[in-house]
């Protein structure tokens, strides 16, 4: 399925957050911290780069993006909802510009098969995922970490759960 592509863009994290927002609807910052990050690791996994430059921290209830983070900070606490709001280009518009329609369709698969769970039921499968449990080793489960989890470890483990341990061992060749 994956066709050749020249260029893959990157987005601005705020970016993906509005469309996101946009697509699902209003949610809570850990709800909207949770689903960023495995658009992330699935471009990882299925593109071999990124979508966003941002590094995700592995705190307590999953991983966090401090650059979304301090962006929505002043505007919402971790449980209070976080609506979209219109500006001059809408994300779909900046979107449709910048990514291949493979890059589209991988997002919406995500947001298709995660946005409808739970903040809680996603804490609960990443808290089950090496590459917080790797980051957050030593730790405490109420403890603060700031430890960043490793992009090789999101890319490889996410390739794992897409085309199983063979294919992805051949994949990383």
């Amino acid at each position: 399925m994956i066709s050749v592509v020249k260029h893959l863009n990157i987005v601005n994290s705020d970016i993906l957050a509005a469309y996101i927002l946009q697509k699902c609807g209003a949610m809570s910052h850990l709800k909207l911290q949770k689903l960023v990050f495995y658009v992330q690791a699935y471009h990882l996994a299925y593109f071999n780069t990124d979508l966003i430059s941002d590094e995700f921290e592995a705190w307590i209830h999953g991983p966090v993006s401090r650059k979304l983070y301090e962006s929505l900070d002043a505007k919402n606490t971790l449980y209070s909802d976080v609506v979209y709001e219109e500006k001059n280009d809408s994300p779909d518009t900046v979107f449709n510009e910048l990514l291949t329609n493979d890059q589209l369709q991988l997002i919406d698969d995500v947001l298709e098969e995660l946005s409808p769970l739970t903040t809680l039921q996603l804490e609960s499968i990443i808290h089950a995922e090496m590459p917080w449990k790797a980051a957050r080793e030593g730790y405490g489960v109420a403890d603060k970490c700031h430890v960043v989890i490793e992009k090789e470890m999101m890319r490889t483990f996410y390739k794992t759960l897409i085309y199983g341990e063979e294919t992805a061992q051949e994949a990383r060749a």
